[in-house]
């Protein structure tokens, strides 16, 4: 059993994502995530499609972001994503960004709390049944994976 959660996304990062530091900027971080993310619904039922069809979506709470080593231009990354816990409308996820290739190396982490909405009432719902029951497959089948340390970290500078 692989010990890493599966990968669900991949991108080369583009000239357009450089700032003037000329690394990723962090608006792209930000992309790259969602990109992820989007696919991530998709395979649950989701997504836009469903969004549009349905007015069943999600909306995240809240994330946190951490940076770990540079990403540049031209460089190959995967996105692996954990589903840490879930409930009836809401999942607890995690994702981390790895550059691909002989030199490969966790480069960013995300953690992020997303809840199921009703986009007609623009309030929360439970996720449709079908949706439910693809977030328990999926739960089950990353139960071996452990717990990231950093989940749940908070923000300060140490003294």
């Amino acid at each position: 059993m692989d010990n890493l959660p599966p990968v669900i996304y991949a991108t080369e990062i583009k000239p357009e994502w450089l700032d003037y530091n000329n690394h990723m900027n962090v608006a792209y971080y930000v992309l790259i995530y969602d990109l992820a993310f989007e696919a991530l619904l998709r395979t649950l039922g989701l997504g836009g499609e469903r969004a549009k069809t349905s007015g069943i979506s999600t909306m995240a709470l809240e994330s946190h972001i951490t940076y770990k080593q540079e990403v540049s231009l031209g460089q190959d990354v995967e996105i692996r994503m954990q589903l840490v816990d879930h409930d009836h409308k809401r999942m607890h996820l995690y994702f981390e960004m790895y550059v691909k290739g002989s030199s490969g190396y966790l480069a960013s982490t995300l953690e992020q709390i997303s809840m199921c909405v009703d986009l007609n009432e623009r309030k929360s719902a439970s996720f449709p049944a079908e949706v439910m029951a693809k977030i328990k497959i999926l739960s089950e089948q990353q139960s071996h994976l452990q717990r990231p340390d950093n989940i749940g970290r908070i923000i300060g500078i140490r003294k």
